[in-house]
């Protein structure tokens, strides 16, 4: 078997890649946001974009390199070297880089005018007969595109091969003709070091007239000059069998791995496909606009997730994530126990999600209000106590008030009357009541830049929590140790931000307000 009996189309490796599957032109012209109105323009902008779509795809296709296209490359270049003229004169290497690049224009031409004659011969009169009758002009075009594509790809594979050769092959001519300019422009040296023959025969070099001279001639001039007939023959074929045996075993070492690799992704395209990568997302509450979950990945791995995420929001939803700390210690220390309080949460921005903002950063703030009535937990007063839908303006004035309860309430705004005035309202829901004017401190805390922290900022009422706990006897395991004794909370979280009441605010008030008894505790 010989290097020329090789026939690229039978090789396993071949075989095994055609069977990953076979190139399928997609004929769905359909436009999905056209509303289901059909016409030759979008049907055209359609078919269009999905054939530059296959040819770019295919194309990416022909420049992918696998070993046996490497090692045909070695083969080729090696083969080129081997008989290639050292002698050649500088005219005739411009001449057969002129003839590449020539040879490269009337491929170029054939594959660009091809392309051409199916466009105007076939995909133009398509486009027409789909003018005036649909069905008959997708079937025409459906073929004529197939075609095309088979055309197209085949005359553009063989255009990426020729110039991708021949771009070596000119770049060995060009690199011989400037290395030999270069010695030869040196013969002086030359001579010094070999002697005036090598001088000579360096200024002699690529001469007009020169006796041509290869590997391939010398070797082959070599063989011939062996006298006895049957050493002549035995080095003749051993060379040439040599060479022909490196080959093959070369294409069939190439060969083995490409079909492994191609093996290997056959396996992995068998295996249960995970579906196509999806892009959900998720609002978990729709009365928030702002508030969306992204999730990407592929869709039966999204499946689980999103049931998890939806899961999670409902778990949290209701829920605070630690507690109000940074109560003084003297409070602590003469106050009672808390039974009943409010507990409000204040966000500068004035609907969920509570997070940063592009540039604007998060203002939060909290406030206290001990020992509520009852009787004036109503969802507007609630609200309106804490400046209304339009919220207050916080700041670095702090207004302190000492109550009759033994304890202390504290409000941040920006000027001392807004903050004196907010906590007066606030407290028109607690039975506590003031026992002197309250306390007006000023926190003039400086940042790096030396600014205020806290800068006068509008803030909104997010929601309330009422904390509702008592002193249950038994309640070991889940009791809260204040005092030396144990108490066991409810706490519940109810929205300020919406518009309107919650539908079952009256519920979950009375629901909140109840006293929890110890047999619910200790089961």
């Amino acid at each position: 078997m010989g290097l020329a009996d090789i026939v690229v189309e039978q090789l396993e490796s071949t075989v095994v890649r055609s069977g990953i599957g076979k190139r399928v032109f997609k004929n769905s012209f359909e436009d999905k946001q056209s509303g289901g109105e059909n016409n030759v323009i979008s049907w055209l902008w359609n078919a269009g974009s999905r054939l530059v779509g296959f040819l770019v795809a295919e194309g990416g296709k022909l420049i992918s390199f696998t070993l046996t296209g490497l090692w045909s490359l070695f083969v080729s270049t090696a083969q080129f070297i081997w008989n290639f003229n050292w002698n050649m004169t500088d005219t005739e290497i411009d001449q057969q880089i002129k003839q590449r690049w020539e040879a490269l224009g009337g491929m170029l031409g054939g594959v660009l005018g091809n392309a051409v004659g199916y466009l105007g011969c076939g995909i133009l009169p398509g486009a027409v007969i789909f003018a005036f009758n649909e069905p008959l002009g997708a079937y025409v075009l459906k073929n004529v595109a197939e075609e095309m594509a088979e055309e197209f790809t085949a005359n553009l594979a063989g255009l990426v091969r020729y110039t991708f050769m021949s771009g070596v092959q000119s770049l060995i001519l060009w690199g011989f003709k400037n290395v030999r300019k270069f010695i030869k422009s040196n013969s002086s040296l030359v001579g010094k070091l070999f002697g005036s023959g090598a001088e000579k025969m360096t200024k002699a070099w690529g001469s007009e007239g020169s006796k041509p001279w290869s590997f391939a001639l010398a070797v082959d001039n070599a063989v011939e000059s062996i006298p006895n007939t049957f050493v002549r023959n035995f080095v003749e074929e051993f060379l040439e069998e040599a060479w022909d045996g490196c080959v093959e075993a070369g294409y069939v070492v190439a060969n083995s791995i490409d079909s492994y690799m191609a093996l290997e992704k056959l396996k992995q395209q068998n295996q249960p496909p995970m579906g196509k990568t999806r892009y959900v997302e998720i609002k978990p509450d729709r009365t928030i606009d702002d508030q969306r979950i992204i999730l990407a990945g592929p869709q039966e791995a999204l499946k689980p997730i999103i049931v998890q995420v939806l899961t999670n929001y409902q778990m949290m939803e209701d829920k605070d994530i630690g507690s109000f700390v940074g109560t003084p210690i003297d409070e602590y220390l003469r106050a009672k126990p808390r039974t009943i309080s409010l507990q409000i949460q204040f966000f500068s921005n004035k609907t969920p999600p509570w997070m940063k903002q592009g540039t604007n950063r998060l203002v939060s703030a909290s406030c206290s209000v001990p020992d509520i009535d009852p009787t004036k937990l109503d969802w507007q007063n609630i609200k309106l106590a804490c400046g209304g839908a339009n919220g207050y303006l916080y700041g670095r004035y702090r207004v302190t008030g000492f109550l009759d309860n033994g304890r202390q309430m504290a409000v941040y705004a920006s000027t001392a009357e807004e903050a004196e005035k907010r906590i007066r309202d606030l407290l028109l829901l607690s039975k506590a009541k003031l026992l002197k004017k309250p306390t007006i401190t000023e926190d003039r805390t400086e940042d790096s830049a030396g600014s205020y922290l806290k800068q006068p900022v509008k803030i909104y009422p997010a929601y309330f929590t009422i904390l509702n706990q008592y002193q249950v006897p038994g309640a070991l395991g889940s009791g809260i140790p204040i005092s030396g004794k144990r108490y066991v909370r409810k706490n519940d979280r109810i929205d300020l931000w919406v518009e309107t009441k919650p539908f079952d605010f009256e519920a979950r008030i009375i629901e909140l307000l109840k006293k929890p008894g110890a047999e619910s505790i200790t089961t």
